[in-house]
């Protein structure tokens, strides 16, 4: 007989990732499932849709390939309002070596409003977190797991998110901030970090005024 098992996603899943992306979110899932699989749920929890314009590249064992199908890929996504890139470990093993395979990898991230990166390892992860942290340091990286293959990736980005659930609480350890579902990251972000972001800049503003208050009634006392 055939015993089948699946792997639903959390409540509100769906939502969130539509409203990170309508909120100009670059969304890049770094998965060590297969490519199929990790598609298949990209549609399922809507980070592609049915209008989002796929472009692969997989399969590559030598830079030389991997160079050529990066900037195909860059090609097929070129002018498209919602696109999505898929690229596979064996590919990233081999481009992550060389600067310009690492260039085209930012660009096209960046192009795309989705990202799909399967079959890595837990080095890897981290290995793209830095990538784009070394290509624009203006760029802010949050970066959200759930078990200890996640943990190089958690500690690697500017915020660390980890997600309280079956497989242990290595995530949760080594996080900035612990929430219980996916979905949470939504008022984490939107509603939270903006109030958090507001004070601490009205804070900084303030600061010193308060500091030169201090000084000068310190003058006038001596």
């Amino acid at each position: 007989g055939l015993t089948a098992v699946e792997d639903r996603l959390q409540d509100g899943v769906p939502e969130a990732i539509a409203t990170l992306k309508e909120a100009g979110s670059r969304v890049w899932v770094l998965t060590g499932d297969k490519t199929e699989t990790a598609v298949n749920i990209a549609y399922s929890c809507r980070l592609f849709t049915d209008n989002t314009k796929l472009a692969y590249c997989t399969n590559c064992s030598t830079v030389e390939e991997a160079r050529e199908g990066l900037k195909r890929a860059g090609l097929d996504i070129d002018g498209a309002p919602d696109a999505g890139i898929v690229i596979d470990g064996g590919t990233l093993l081999t481009a992550l070596s060389d600067t310009e395979c690492r260039s085209l990898i930012f660009s096209l991230g960046m192009a795309s409003q989705a990202c799909i990166c399967t079959r890595l390892s837990p080095m890897q992860k981290l290995q793209l977190v830095q990538l784009v942290r070394a290509a624009d340091s203006k760029r802010i990286t949050l970066t959200i797991g759930d078990g200890a293959n996640d943990v190089p990736m958690i500690l690697g980005g500017h915020v660390g998110v980890g997600i309280r659930g079956k497989e242990g609480a290595a995530a949760v350890q080594v996080c900035d901030v612990a929430i219980s579902q996916f979905r949470f990251l939504v008022p984490l972000l939107l509603c939270h970090g903006r109030k958090s972001y507001r004070r601490v800049s009205v804070f900084m503003c303030y600061y010193l005024y308060k500091n030169f208050v201090l000084l000068m009634a310190d003058l006038v006392w001596m």
